[in-house]
């Protein structure tokens, strides 16, 4: 009788299921080194910029993919060197077995590439240039509540509608021998305002509201270089002798409030039911911010703007709270933007010297993108006060763009360096950063775009320049795949 615990072949039951976890575990980090050199092998001759990269140019994830297949080789050779020579091929069953863990480990392995990578998103959905790129773009509307998050680019040749995942919905051409050249900042009950050139120089010989839900006129007034603004379900419009609120849907005149001989307005917006102008006359050293009821046109209140010269640039920016950005044509004059509160109050400015690009109004702040170069990044200040809150660095990063981020609460940044495109999420509150910067991959961005949150997780992309080569709408989503 044989002494001992031994199987029938003789080994020891212990020492055959030793052997059996080594050659599955040589199986399992084979299985995943294999993956990791074809996944170094697609970054290094895919993914990287002239197949070459150096100090921040590489594609992410590479460095651990340098680290971890070596390794993990090693790892495999030493474990199934360990496995005793006469239980190396012993059994099918033993084969088939190493051959699912190998396969169940793919997953594991996979998650750890994911996180080496870090988040990224790719374009997806894009559509085909819509007409030639002599059609210069104009703006864009953002309609989030139209039931899947329309918007609407506007071009010199008229409108077309977008769906949130950028396909094509209606279109409206621009009146023969007109030329779409400015939009209501904002839109109201579905209805955005626009004006038209009629080929004489000068924007807003002729205004139109628009349903942006079902892409028609609703109506359409002749004017003398008009400016327009969408405020409740008024729309405010204004030309060289009068200021005009016209009912928004209808058309039909409200009141008219006259602007005296010499004087002209500069710039029109508003919010809720309270409109406001900026009114600026020859001979008087101040401009002027006027604010009506935007149903009645009485008159709220005024104040005048720090200016002593002419005005170059009136803008409103927000009117709740309320903040115009004021530039004057004299070289050392007023480039600011202005703070008032509900009653006309000056509470504060924000130096636009700081500023870059167009500046996005959210929580009560204005953000911008401010400095350049290695002290590239995003500041906040209180619409309160104009106080900064806080700043954040992208060192070497330049700043395209800012949106409202798809989180409550947060800014949504992309940047750019030599070989990249990012977003990043940044707290509203603080600035901090929501997590790692997401990679965009091979973005056919324009010099001009704008951008906003999509369903959850995702954006949506409008490109603002005549350029045939650029798809006019597209959407990103986080990578599935390598």
């Amino acid at each position: 009788m044989n002494k001992g615990s031994k199987g029938n072949k003789g080994t020891p039951l212990s020492e055959r299921l030793w052997a059996l976890l080594l050659i599955c575990a040589a199986a399992a980090f084979g299985a995943v080194t294999l993956m990791y050199f074809v996944l170094f092998w697609k970054l290094s001759f895919v993914d990287m910029p002239g197949n070459e990269c150096g100090s921040g140019t590489c594609p992410r994830g590479m460095g651990w993919l340098m680290l971890f297949t070596p390794a993990l080789g090693a790892a495999a050779v030493l474990l199934w060197k360990a496995v005793p020579e006469g239980v190396r091929r012993r059994s099918c069953l033993v084969t088939l077995v190493a051959g699912a863990v190998a396969l169940a480990a793919l997953w594991p392995g996979w998650r750890a590439y994911e996180w080496m990578r870090g988040p990224q998103m790719y374009v997806s959905g894009w559509q085909m240039a819509d007409g030639s790129g002599a059609a210069k773009p104009v703006g864009v509307w953002a309609l989030p509540d139209s039931g899947g998050g329309m918007l609407v680019r506007a071009r010199v040749d008229g409108l077309v509608a977008f769906d949130g995942e950028g396909r094509h919905g209606w279109r409206l051409p621009a009146p023969e021998r007109t030329a779409v050249c400015a939009l209501s900042r904002d839109t109201s009950r579905g209805i955005g305002l626009m004006a038209y050139d009629g080929g004489t120089g000068g924007c807003g010989k002729q205004v139109a509201a628009v349903d942006l839900k079902e892409g028609r006129r609703l109506w359409t007034r002749d004017a003398s270089s008009a400016q327009v603004a969408a405020v409740g379900d008024t729309a405010v419009l204004t030309q060289p002798d009068s200021v005009a609120g016209l009912d928004l849907r209808g058309g039909g005149e409200r009141w008219r409030l006259p602007v005296a001989a010499g004087c002209r307005v500069a710039g029109v917006g508003g919010a809720g039911e309270r409109a406001v102008y900026v009114e600026e006359c020859a001979g008087r050293t101040k401009a002027r911010l006027v604010a009506v009821d935007a149903r009645t046109g009485a008159r709220a209140w005024e104040a005048a703007l720090p200016t002593a010269s002419a005005l170059g640039e009136v803008r409103v920016l927000s009117a709740e709270p309320l903040a115009v950005r004021v530039k004057e044509s004299a070289p050392r004059g007023t480039d600011a933007v202005l703070l008032f509160d509900a009653g006309g109050r000056a509470r504060g400015t924000v130096a636009a010297a700081e500023l870059q690009g167009e500046p996005l109004v959210t929580g009560g702040l204005l953000v911008s993108a401010v400095g350049a170069g290695k002290k590239s990044g995003v500041a906040a200040y209180s619409l309160i006060d104009g106080r900064r809150a806080w700043h954040r660095g992208f060192g070497e990063e330049q700043v395209l763009g800012l949106a409202s981020a798809a989180g409550p609460g947060e800014v949504a940044v992309v940047t750019s360096d030599h070989w990249w495109t990012y977003l990043t999420r940044l707290g509203e509150g603080d600035g901090g950063r929501r997590e790692e910067a997401t990679i965009l991959r091979e973005m056919p961005l324009g010099s001009r775009f704008v951008f906003r949150a999509g369903p959850p997780g995702f954006y949506v992309f409008v490109n603002l320049d005549a350029d045939d080569a650029l798809f006019p709408t597209f959407e990103v989503r986080p990578v599935w795949g390598w």
